[in-house]
């Protein structure tokens, strides 16, 4: 009599046993253990771990940040890393997806930082809004890093879309920034500055009304303060690292970049960079050093927009340069004003 062979493993049967056998690997830590990330495909470990049980790639520390957040918010896959921190999506004790942004000491080193956290944390997480990602918990650490927990927002983000499209359909862009000023508007009104706003922070979804798309903001910076400090040449690596300065600064206001307090009319600005770029095909100012960077943002004018796209009519490219001027004064002074001023612009075409 032959021997019988073993019962191959249907595909759905082979996923699971791999499912189990990764949980069964991932429930050995000790709570305190530092995250480790996967290079390749994003997902967070414990530091007992040497390997990505996916992917077979070594794993990296994320500076000091535990594994297990406050013993509720497991780290689950990095999202972003910025330079005041690091956006996760985590498993809350509830068992959903949450997305938790982890802020370096460094970032929040300074009493004035971390009092405008606490109180612009506790603003957010009273805010409820459809087009603002809802805040559900914050904190601070014990090794000084602090904790910002919201809703997770899937989907593809308006970096996804840009660089999926290159220039926007006039009419397209002009909508999506118009849903921009509505949660723009609620947050300012609430006493909320986004100071950081990128096409990252703007998660975009597709909607059964096609003039109005889904737009979400995420990612508020409730822990940048006004250094009161110009850019010096030489100090970008330290600015960075402090959380003081961008990675890509590509969206900084001219008087964030001065080290001065910013206010509404910053977010304006940054609003008017992304819709400058999503027309345009790329934004206004661009350089491969921060220094040279700065001069452009500081001293000269935008590119002709109209040049660069003969579809954008001559009202929304002045509207858009007025959102982009160096003097806060000079620029609208509410997100619905620019709101307004676009749409109004948009029905010349």
């Amino acid at each position: 009599m032959s021997p019988s062979r073993p019962v191959a493993q249907s595909p759905c049967q082979s996923y699971q046993s791999h499912i189990r056998k990764r949980e069964d690997v991932m429930s050995i830590y000790d709570p305190n253990e530092i995250v480790r990330e996967c290079v390749s495909c994003k997902r967070c470990y414990p530091s007992n771990l040497q390997f990505c049980i996916d992917c077979l790639v070594e794993l990296r520390d994320i500076e000091t940040i535990p594994y297990m957040i406050e013993a509720r918010y497991r780290l689950e896959r990095v999202i972003n890393h910025g330079g005041s921190g690091t956006v996760f999506v985590a498993t809350n004790e509830a068992g959903q997806e949450v997305a938790i942004k982890i802020i370096r000491a460094s970032a929040i080193a300074e009493p004035l930082a971390q009092d405008r956290f606490r109180l612009e944390a506790q603003i957010a997480l009273n805010l409820k809004h459809p087009q603002i990602a809802t805040v559900l918990d914050f904190g601070m650490l014990p090794n000084a890093y602090a904790y910002i927990v919201s809703e997770y927002v899937g989907g593809d983000s308006l970096r996804d879309e840009i660089k999926r499209r290159g220039k926007f359909d006039v009419d397209d862009a002009i909508q999506i920034i118009a849903e921009a000023c509505d949660a723009l508007d609620a947050a300012h009104k609430a006493g909320l500055v986004h100071r950081d706003l990128r096409p990252e922070c703007i998660m975009v979804t597709p909607s059964s009304d096609r003039l109005r798309p889904n737009v979400k903001i995420v990612n508020f910076s409730l822990s940048k303060y006004a250094s009161r400090r110009r850019f010096v040449p030489g100090t970008t690596a330290k600015l960075q690292g402090r959380g003081q300065l961008p990675l890509r600064p590509t969206y900084l206001s001219p008087e964030q970049f001065r080290g001065e307090e910013a206010d509404l009319r910053s977010d304006i600005y940054s609003l008017g960079i992304i819709a400058y770029e999503m027309l345009a095909g790329r934004p206004p100012f661009t350089a491969k050093r921060v220094g040279d960077f700065g001069v452009k943002l500081l001293n000269s004018r935008p590119p002709s927009l109209r040049a660069l796209n003969p579809e954008v009519n001559i009202v929304i490219e002045a509207e858009i340069f007025r959102a982009l001027e160096k003097d806060p004064m000079d620029r609208q002074q509410r997100a619905l004003e620019l709101r307004r001023d676009l749409l109004n612009a948009l029905s010349l075409n």
